[in-house]
């Protein structure tokens, strides 16, 4: 009987909390969806930051979105995790047309911040699609987009949302213990590249230019396109970091 009782209970809340997710408005180039309990300013804050940086990105990655983008925003983060398997993050995406925002993350990062870092994340893929040949191989383009580097993935979007973070304050590099590709490719070692990614592509586009980038991305990236390898490029960014940061 109490198995039961919370069982009913749980589908009550589930329910509950799911109901209500319906169109609430349109921008330019993206369509909203959430409940009545979510803040519509805030909505409309998510909305203004989003159309505010989507020529940017579009030309950084020189790739035209998906248009509409789906945006929908939660305010139970059991609705958002059980509908998405994401119970760690505050965003993600649903291919290159949809975005997902839990209005409170677990570490109460900026909402505006993730948009902006989910959307590069659309927009990436969307360029990586638009460049594979058609039809569409499906299987083969999963395989391939599963492997990409998580190190360039995060990094590239944090970078667009501007999530940078001083080197002089992390410990790992006062102490000249940089971490490799390896370990920023590596999701379960933890959530440096979301601390340094943001230098790896100020590097990156330092030394070789915003076309080299792209190249990169097209790539899935494959470093020889950029006649380098892990190591080598890993240390190119140390000094690079060294020098205009730590130096000092």
């Amino acid at each position: 009987m109490k198995t039961s009782l919370i069982f009913i209970i749980m589908l009550i809340v589930l329910t509950g909390c799911s109901s209500g997710m319906k169109p609430q408005f349109r921008t330019d180039h993206f369509m909203f969806i959430y409940n009545a309990k979510f803040d519509k300013k805030e909505a409309r804050d998510v909305a203004n930051v989003l159309e505010a940086n989507y020529v940017r990105i579009s030309k950084d990655l020189k790739t035209t979105p998906t248009d509409p983008i789906e945006v929908s925003l939660y305010t139970s983060r059991w609705t958002y995790a059980t509908t998405h398997g994401h119970w760690t993050t505050g965003g993600n995406i649903e291919g290159s047309g949809k975005l997902h925002f839990l209005q409170h993350g677990w570490d109460e990062m900026d909402i505006k911040k993730i948009a902006i870092h989910e959307f590069s994340h659309a927009v990436m893929l969307k360029l990586l699609l638009d460049r594979e040949p058609k039809p569409l191989d499906v299987t083969g383009f999963d395989k391939k987009f599963n492997a990409f580097p998580v190190w360039l993935y995060e990094a590239i979007a944090v970078y667009e949302a501007k999530q940078f973070v001083d080197p002089k304050t992390l410990p790992f590099f006062s102490n000249n213990s940089f971490p490799d590709l390896n370990e920023l490719n590596n999701r379960i070692k933890g959530s440096k590249i979301y601390k340094v990614g943001y230098t790896i592509i100020e590097y990156l586009l330092n030394k070789y230019g915003q076309d080299k980038l792209i190249t990169l991305i097209a790539s899935y990236g494959n470093l020889k396109v950029l006649n380098t390898t892990d190591s080598s490029f890993a240390n190119g960014w140390h000094e690079f970091v060294k020098e205009k940061y730590l130096n000092k």
